[in-house]
């Protein structure tokens, strides 16, 4: 809890408090770099010295956000071989899209080693994020089945990943005996080479019937609520959860009596600029794909290697994910729709609570508002 970002905002003394909010301020103002050593056609380029500290952290960034293009390259190089690589490759992909069927079936033991790889630690210290278990004295035995909500899902929830999916942040430390199994989209389980390296950080598809078979004692299973319909709600300064609509969460809840314990991620809004507003062209279009085809393609766009302004890579600000107590839930098989409401509304009250304890300390200057839809 100390080393998270504004932490003692509210202790601190009003001079060093306000000198903390324009630290902050500047910082998103900047987009978590220094200032610019030259501009160009708009362009803000960085300068060339730079501590060796941040450039590790850049090439932490780099490679984990490139694993999905190196493993399609991969895919690609094999097919583009085919000759000697066809009766391997025939094997695997039957193995992968037909025989295996572990992911759908709780998740594959992850691999630590591989969770505490130095690449995904220079990734985590990037933004940087950190992890917090709002209350210490919370019960996290892993006696009961965990089902964790977390909010906002943001662009691509590298909150949930650097957090979550890698123990770089503490995990192992704050919940001991708890595996985290993170929800992806099924297609990531269609994707060669892909797919072992997500099952092997915990990664587990996003279906009914997968997140039923994780759901067991010793398992916390992290889903962003919010989907697809949230991510197109992304804005930087904003926080709009796509929650009040949603039933199938807590009905999964009631009908395998795993205790809810909501999540969120503060600023995980804020490290893409979204381009397309509520009611422009661009949303239209946007809503009108994710009816279709069930997933959203945001437009967005952040820094660069070499550039602060412009490029994909996420801006260097701060990702804290602030885990609050779990709400305990008695198995009912056959709920009632009052029930899973007057569940949805304890949450929704929790979640709540949750934001309003912590968003003063960890963005401390914005009077941001939570708004559930």
């Amino acid at each position: 809890i100390l080393q998270a970002p504004g932490i003692f905002y509210a202790l601190l003394p009003a001079s060093d408090a306000d000198a903390e909010v324009v630290e902050q301020a500047t910082a998103l103002a900047r987009k978590g770099g220094a200032e610019p050593a030259a501009r160009l056609l708009g362009a803000e380029f960085a300068p060339l010295s730079v501590p060796s500290e941040r450039r590790r952290q850049m090439l932490g960034c780099v490679a984990t956000c490139s694993v999905l293009p190196a493993c399609a390259a991969a895919f690609g190089a094999s097919l583009y071989c085919w000759r000697r690589t066809w009766a391997p490759l025939s094997m695997y992909l039957t193995w992968a899209w037909i025989l295996d069927r572990s992911p759908w079936q709780g998740g594959k033991p992850p691999w630590q080693w591989l969770r505490r790889l130095w690449i995904f630690r220079q990734f985590a210290e990037y933004f940087p994020a950190s992890l917090i278990k709002a209350n210490p004295r919370a019960d996290f035995s892993g006696e009961r089945p965990i089902l964790i909500g977390y909010h906002p899902h943001g662009i691509l929830s590298f909150g949930a990943v650097a957090n979550f999916a890698f123990d770089v942040t503490g995990w192992s430390e704050k919940f001991p005996g708890l595996t985290p199994r993170i929800c992806t989209l099924n297609l990531n389980f269609k994707f060669p080479f892909l797919r072992d390296l997500g099952s092997r950080l915990g990664f587990i598809p996003a279906a009914r019937g997968a997140i039923e078979a994780a759901l067991r004692p010793g398992n916390a299973v992290v889903l962003v609520v919010g989907g697809a319909a949230e991510a197109l709600d992304t804005r930087p300064g904003e926080y709009v959860l796509t929650l009040a609509r949603r039933t199938g969460f807590f009905r999964l809840a009631l009908e395998t009596g795993a205790d809810l314990v909501p999540c969120f991620g503060f600023g995980e809004n804020d490290i893409f600029e979204t381009i397309s507003r509520p009611g422009s062209f661009a949303w239209r279009l946007q809503t009108k794909i994710y009816k279709v085809l069930s997933f959203s393609t945001p437009l967005f766009y952040g820094r660069g290697i070499f550039t602060y302004n412009f490029g994909m890579l996420p801006y260097r600000r701060p990702l804290t994910a602030v885990v609050g107590d779990p709400i305990r839930v008695e198995k009912n098989p056959d709920a009632t729709p009052e029930e899973v409401e007057a569940l949805k509304l304890q949450y929704i009250e929790a979640l709540r609570r949750l934001f309003a304890e912590w968003q003063p300390r960890l963005e401390p200057g914005r009077s941001t508002q939570l708004i559930v839809v």
